[in-house]
């Protein structure tokens, strides 16, 4: 493992922490303009939507090598795969249209006209609807619900402004939606499609994560440097912990550490529950999205200006 080197320095009776940033184990050269990624079920292959050539990359996770490219559609960003693994979803962004990816082949099975400029998505546990972030054609933005046997959009929610990222309670049946054009963070009540409360968040709110047990959502506001700790029982924000600058996205992994991409600063900084930094891993141009192997061994980074992906070995 290629340890964080801290060194002590005692200066005018002060002792001063140096964190020296951890390299990658991997450098991995991927399509253009790497962004969100998403793991498959089973854990063996990562897929990455390239939106400057609009191509997904899958990359093997076990011996961390890209492999084959697919068509993704016009200016991929958003992607999911099933529960069970036999279907892609990939959001397009300009030509606001959501792709149905066999898994297996790789083929188009359909194409999913949502309007507007679709962002992102998430998927349910059970794998029946696929609920798309839509930045929309004028201020309001949407979320579209897409029943995932059919293809069609069987729902629409609007709430705030430019919704960047979504993220659903354990049982589904909560989405916690962040809209970094209107500074909050919006609860949607999946079983009636309903908006069920805004919460006020920071500056710029971009990306969303919520812990293991399900009682705290984290929102990213990169507009004031820290995040956003969202009580699930009483749907308020109870604190904010400073990060680095620029915080776009978030995970979570199974022990509730957090992994903040700081955009800014080129990093991907691994918190402890309580936000007491733990190390942070260097990048080296515009880290947009982190994932996690199954095993929480391995973090996958995009970076989205050196079109490559970044893997770090995980404390």
């Amino acid at each position: 493992m290629r340890d964080l080197v801290i060194t002590s320095v005692l200066l005018a009776g002060l002792t001063l922490t140096v964190w020296a940033q951890v390299k990658p184990l991997e450098s991995i050269k991927v399509t253009k303009a790497p962004y969100f990624s998403a793991l498959s079920p089973d854990g063996t292959k990562l897929f990455i939507t390239g939106f400057a050539d609009s191509e997904i990359q899958v990359v093997d996770v076990a011996s961390r090598k890209a492999t084959t490219r697919f068509y993704g559609g016009y200016e991929p960003v958003g992607i999911v795969i099933s529960p069970v693994g036999d279907k892609i979803f990939i959001t397009n962004f300009s030509p606001g249209l959501v792709k149905v990816i066999d898994a297996t082949t790789y083929e188009i099975l359909d194409d999913v006209k949502v309007g507007g400029r679709p962002s992102n998505l998430v998927i349910s546990p059970n794998g029946l609807q696929v609920y798309v972030t839509n930045f929309g054609r004028g201020k309001i933005g949407r979320i579209d619900f897409i029943d995932t046997t059919s293809h069609r959009v069987v729902g629409e929610v609007e709430i705030g402004v430019r919704p960047v990222a979504a993220v659903l309670s354990p049982v589904g049946d909560r989405l916690f939606v962040v809209c970094s054009g209107s500074n909050d963070l919006y609860v949607v009540d999946t079983q009636v499609q309903e908006v069920v409360k805004k919460i006020p968040v920071g500056l710029q709110p971009d990306g969303v994560a919520i812990s293991p047990d399900g009682m705290t959502i984290y929102a990213a506001n990169s507009g004031t440097n820290d995040i956003s700790l969202i009580d699930f029982l009483d749907l308020r924000e109870i604190r904010r912990a400073k990060v680095g600058h620029k915080p776009f996205t978030l995970t979570v992994d199974d022990q509730g550490r957090i992994f903040v991409v700081e955009t800014q600063d080129k990093t991907v900084t691994l918190y402890d529950s309580e936000f007491k930094r733990i190390r942070s891993f260097q990048a080296k141009k515009k880290p947009v999205d982190v994932q996690l192997s199954q095993d929480n061994r391995f973090a996958f980074v995009t970076d989205e200006k050196d079109n490559r992906l970044l893997v770090f070995e995980v404390p």
